[in-house]
């Protein structure tokens, strides 16, 4: 209630701010839900790193796969990334409704000592983080340049990632409304590598075995079920853009 109005802080932000909460429209379904499926989308876009995680885990000492505590580390930490983003989205709407900015933070007071707690986690989360996301996209760009195989020289390392490093902060300089971004980020790339992508790597590998002989029933009907992924993918991708814009 401390933004509520006769709150502490809710004189301290500008009008359009200020807490704004409205009837729901747009009947049984709001087609404004495609945004929010764009945007949360990103919230697993670090699952890349995955088959790492899985490269570098220990196996077990009896010789048993090491599947089993993989997947307990994958429900443990996409289990808590689900419940820390539900907490964080319910918390920003539920204070300032359809006042609520694209980056929540920028919603709260600038005196509010809780909120400047979590700029301080926002700005460590991002130093630490962003090299990770970063060597992702470089590894990515060269890869598609063809020039994965001299990553190595330092002439291509560093000049790839002031290159990079100069288009992307540039572009984080001139775009000002994060919502904007992440909601076509997520439906445009987010959908593609939680749902299209894998799909059609899956598809792929189905394939390979059938040729070789060595589909079962089980991994045929698999592959369908897959397909039926690519398309819900690249729809919730096309109207998570047409929403957006």
């Amino acid at each position: 209630g401390s933004y509520a109005p006769g709150g502490a802080f809710h004189e301290l932000i500008s009008e359009g701010s200020r807490p704004a909460f409205a009837a729901a429209t747009g009947g049984l379904v709001n087609t404004r839900i495609f945004v929010l499926v764009s945007m949360l989308a990103t919230a697993f876009l670090a699952h890349y790193n995955a088959p790492k995680y899985y490269k570098e885990l220990e196996a077990p000492a009896d010789g048993s796969s090491k599947l089993a505590s993989f997947n307990l580390v994958c429900a443990g930490a996409f289990g808590l990334a689900s419940l820390l983003c539900a907490s964080i989205m319910a918390g920003g709407f539920l204070t300032f409704g359809g006042a609520a900015k694209g980056l929540i933070l920028n919603s709260y007071a600038t005196t509010d000592p809780l909120a400047l707690l979590a700029r301080l986690g926002i700005c460590a989360s991002i130093i630490f983080s962003y090299p990770l996301n970063f060597v992702g996209l470089r590894d990515g760009v060269l890869n598609m340049v063809g020039l994965s195989d001299q990553s190595g020289k330092t002439s291509v390392h560093v000049t790839s990632t002031l290159i990079l490093l100069c288009v992307m902060n540039g572009l984080a300089l001139k775009l000002k409304n994060l919502g904007l971004v992440v909601a076509v980020g997520g439906a445009a790339l987010g959908t593609s590598l939680v749902y299209t992508f894998p799909a059609l790597m899956f598809i792929q590998a189905t394939r390979q075995l059938a040729k070789k002989g060595e589909l079962s029933k089980s991994r045929k009907y698999e592959m369908y079920a897959n397909m039926l992924l690519v398309v819900v993918g690249l729809s919730l991708g096309g109207l998570g853009i047409t929403m957006s814009l």
